[in-house]
């Protein structure tokens, strides 16, 4: 491990001096600028570096297990925990963020001590290729890294052949069927697939926050985060605020978006004709003319947009009693990545949130500190299972061996043949260890004792017989 994360000190430096290269080639996949990237994809990069160079050796050292809890019956064993590499990792990148993602969980495999296999997603390998080119500049020895072809057909056939571990970052039905053929070669995965996620809006928050941030997390990359805000379930109190804050805030900032999937714009279209209403944001049926981030109220219980990931800058808007109905609410959706509380009482929201089903909650802000290389992110349900980054992530792409042992002449209990007596002395010696009442236990420590002895000048007529 320690030349390999002297190479990724070298590629932290290496990506400082790239970024707006970097930067340049993302933005041209996404249709975005490259200042959103430089921020969005190769900052959070480069703090992972520095993760991974302060804490990787720390969190995959062997763990030696202590004497003072280890069972009596295991007397003279010496046990100790190490995490060892899978071997060789696949990772299925995405198209919408092509560097952070792809890359932190490229530089994570690599520290974990794997060989890795990139597949970029269609269009999307150049952020990626150089991100590999820079690798090689930092002495990443051949093999360790590999670019493989953008066709998700032979996705399959690395998994059956090649490789020990997986993962992807995706839509459901990709996740579906990387899985299927995962399961038919037994080889593990860990799967982020995507989410519908909530922000919830207590009655105490500051609407204009509130507001500001929903703006940002549907304009971000067009909406196609994974963690955008896709449905706002509001509390009476404020939603009227809430509802000319948001109104106040479309009117000034738009984001176009013209890519919608056909069946996103047939909902919407479809909500609309039967009584959902656009509170902020505007709607244009035509070919070619720009969709604005989008607020829909009065959305039918069944829609698509509720329940289903769409990448679009588009959500919903609920009103709601109270924080238990919020709640029933969320748990609805299938989907289950993250979610935000806004709310003035930081300790509120931190409870508020504890009880939501999502792998991520953040109070008073939304997607940016999901980014912070110490903590881990993934998804329950819909949204898939197990994590990347932090020392969770790093766990993840290790696989744990155990290490017991003895020395030679120690003593083997359980090699001793069965005596006369010992299921009661052994059902005392569980009372001793285990039971709930002080007499009770001393009164087995008693009668153990006086077996003891007894065994003892047993021992000592048959010797002397």
């Amino acid at each position: 491990m320690p030349e390999r994360l002297r190479i990724i000190a070298r590629l932290r430096q290496l990506l400082v001096r790239e970024a707006k290269a970097l930067s340049a080639a993302s933005g041209r996949i996404r249709g975005v600028d490259a200042a959103q990237v430089i921020t969005s994809e190769v900052l959070p990069l480069i703090e992972g570096c520095r993760f991974l160079e302060n804490h990787a050796t720390e969190i995959l050292a062997p763990r030696r297990l202590g004497l003072l809890d280890r069972p009596l019956w295991l007397g003279g064993v010496h046990s100790e925990i190490r995490r060892e590499p899978y071997g060789r990792v696949l990772i299925l990148a995405p198209s919408n963020y092509p560097l952070f993602l792809a890359g932190a969980q490229l530089l994570q495999a690599l520290v974990a001590g794997n060989a890795v296999l990139v597949k970029p997603a269609p269009g999307a390998a150049e952020p990626i290729a150089m991100l590999r080119d820079l690798l090689r500049q930092a002495a990443l020895p051949d093999g360790l890294c590999t670019l493989l072809p953008e066709d998700p057909e032979a996705v399959h056939e690395w998994i059956r052949k090649e490789v020990d571990k997986v993962i992807l970052t995706g839509g459901t039905a990709a996740g579906r069927a990387v899985l299927q053929t995962c399961a038919e070669s037994i080889v593990p995965a860990t799967v982020e697939l995507s989410g519908v996620d909530v922000v919830h809006v207590l009655e105490d928050a500051n609407p204009a926050r509130a507001a500001d941030l929903v703006l940002y997390g549907l304009a971000l990359n067009h909406g196609r985060t994974c963690i955008a805000p896709r449905r706002l379930l509001v509390q009476r109190g404020v939603a009227g605020r809430l509802r000319t804050a948001l109104q106040d805030r479309f009117r000034s900032r738009r984001a176009p978006v013209t890519d919608l999937l056909p069946w996103v714009s047939q909902e919407v279209n479809e909500a609309l004709a039967g009584g959902a209403r656009v509170i902020a944001g505007t709607w244009a049926e035509a070919e070619g003319i720009f969709r604005y981030p989008l607020v829909l109220e009065h959305l039918p219980a069944t829609s698509r947009l509720r329940t289903e990931d769409h990448f679009a800058p588009i959500c919903s808007f609920q009103e709601v009693s109270d924080e238990e109905e919020a709640i029933a609410l969320d748990r609805e959706c299938p989907y289950a990545l993250g979610a935000t509380v806004f709310t003035r009482n930081e300790q509120r929201g931190a409870a508020f949130g504890s009880r939501l089903p999502a792998g991520s909650v953040t109070v008073n802000d939304l997607i940016v500190p999901t980014a912070d290389p110490r903590i881990p992110f993934g998804g329950r349900k819909r949204s898939g299972f197990g994590v990347t980054r932090g020392a969770e992530g790093l766990w993840e792409l290790t696989t744990p061996q155990v290490i017991s042992r003895r020395s030679e002449n120690s003593w083997l209990p359980h090699l001793d043949a069965p005596a006369p007596g010992d299921e009661e002395r052994f059902a005392h010696l569980l009372n001793l260890l285990h039971g709930s009442g002080l007499i009770s236990r001393l009164t087995s420590l008693g009668y153990l004792l006086k077996r003891g002895r007894l065994n003892d000048r047993s021992n000592q007529t048959s010797n002397h017989g």
